[in-house]
């Protein structure tokens, strides 16, 4: 009989441990950082984590946002996956110092619930022209009205302070947390992640119309992992990474015309220069900087064919630089190309093409006179007008001449009959 009351009393307890796990419900909530400027990589990492919070169950995604600004076309395809979200999101302006501007206001303005960190700053939603100044042209207004429509709109579905959004755009309006606050443009200030829960779960989560309420010690975080795709658009779209990728393969397509037949160079130079002008296709270039660069290359290129002593190489390095310069426009500095990048490329430039301006001078200047084998090759024919013209043979350019007239192109590869001193006789 004990036995059985032993084993009554332990279902009992049992149960009634089950009934008290069963009423602390343990909600989850997705955390995604989002630093640096806004770009198409920014956008598809805000997608893949709502899908997830979505698909899983989670009650809330907390977006930490660090911002600079970004690209107005991204930052308007973010507003609208937060604003359609089948979750609410958090815009967390976080870690102190940290700073939601430009791009980054909207986000802000989007989301079911904003917070600042108590040392972090939003503001400056202007947009700018590619000079860095103030936008006032025709288009340029048309461009401040559609933000200013958005950004309004959006802060009357929240429920925020609209005079200061269209401030923020008109004026560049700038405020610090406690200001913030104070004016209605966030709902409240959290300095950790535990005081953003416990203020979170006072205020309670409206998900599918039901309210949820909740302390902090009842929350899973679950931090999203970004995906392949985001890591590779993210290294894409750094304009460091954009910059090297179009040198490259501009260089790679340059040593293949200089030198036809390597195919490595070409191949490789081919799949950079892609990858670099999708990358330059999306951030905001400047197509001056874009043409000054292929200038350059150009310059070198007609330099190795037609000597001018070192004056297109000076000019091709000049071109380097300012394209360097003049490649991101001046409007966006978070997209600017550092001076600690540009010297080095440009000083490595240089040495490559006093390097290879003194071995095509000595090859043009001093050809050899060594005749052996010389006759079991073919020329190329750079240029050809009756008996005499210029041919190309192992790197060097020598005098031609045929014992009769012949019709000959450029490029067109010729046998040799003979040398005498410095003059090749081709076969007729």
């Amino acid at each position: 009989m004990i036995k059985y009351k032993i084993l009554i009393i332990t279902s009992i307890l049992l149960l009634f441990a089950w009934t008290l796990s069963a009423d602390t419900v343990q909600h989850k909530i997705l955390t995604v950082d989002i630093d640096g400027p806004i770009t198409p990589a920014q956008e598809e990492l805000l997608g893949d984590a709502l899908a997830k919070a979505s698909d899983e169950g989670f009650i809330n995604l907390i977006v930490r946002l660090d911002t600079p600004g970004g690209l107005a076309e991204s930052m308007r395809n973010m507003v609208k996956l937060i604003l359609n979200a089948d979750v609410p999101v958090t815009v967390w302006v976080a870690p102190d110092g940290a700073r939601a501007a430009s791009a980054g206001v909207f986000l802000v303005a989007a989301a079911d619930l904003a917070v600042m960190s108590p040392q972090s700053t939003i503001g400056s939603a202007s947009p700018v022209d590619i000079s860095g100044k103030d936008a006032q042209d025709t288009m340029a207004q048309k461009i401040v009205n559609d933000l200013l429509s958005l950004i309004t709109s959006v802060a009357r579905e929240r429920g925020r302070n609209i005079e200061w959004y269209e401030a923020a755009v008109l004026e560049s309006a700038n405020l610090d947390a406690q200001d913030a606050l104070q004016s209605r443009v966030i709902d409240i200030i959290a300095g950790s992640q535990e005081d953003l829960l416990n203020q979170m779960g006072k205020r309670g989560l409206v998900i599918h119309g039901q309210e949820i309420n909740f302390e902090a010690g009842d929350i899973e975080i679950v931090i999203f992992e970004p995906g392949l795709k985001y890591k590779i658009l993210s290294w894409l779209l750094h304009p460091q990474i954009a910059y090297l990728l179009f040198l490259a393969g501009m260089a790679g397509l340059f040593f293949e015309f200089s030198n036809p037949g390597a195919i490595f160079p070409g191949v490789v130079g081919g799949f950079c220069l892609v990858l670099g002008l999708y990358s330059l296709s999306v951030l905001p270039t400047n197509v001056t900087g874009i043409l000054l660069l292929i200038l350059g290359f150009i310059f070198v290129l007609i330099e190795i064919n037609v000597p001018t002593f070192g004056l297109l190489t000076t000019a091709a390095l000049i071109s380097f630089f300012f394209g360097s310069l003049f490649l991101f426009d001046s409007g966006y500095p978070y997209f600017q190309l550092p001076a600690m990048t540009i010297i080095p490329i440009i000083t490595i430039l240089t040495l490559v093409l006093v390097l290879l301006a003194y071995l095509i001078g000595k090859s043009q200047m001093s050809p050899t006179t060594d005749e052996s084998g010389i006759t079991n090759d073919t020329v190329r024919v750079l240029d050809w007008e009756g008996t005499r013209g210029k041919v190309k043979v192992r790197g060097e350019i020598w005098n031609a001449r045929s014992s009769a007239p012949v019709s000959l192109e450029p490029e067109q590869e010729v046998p040799v009959d003979r040398v005498e001193g410095m003059t090749i006789y081709i076969k007729t």
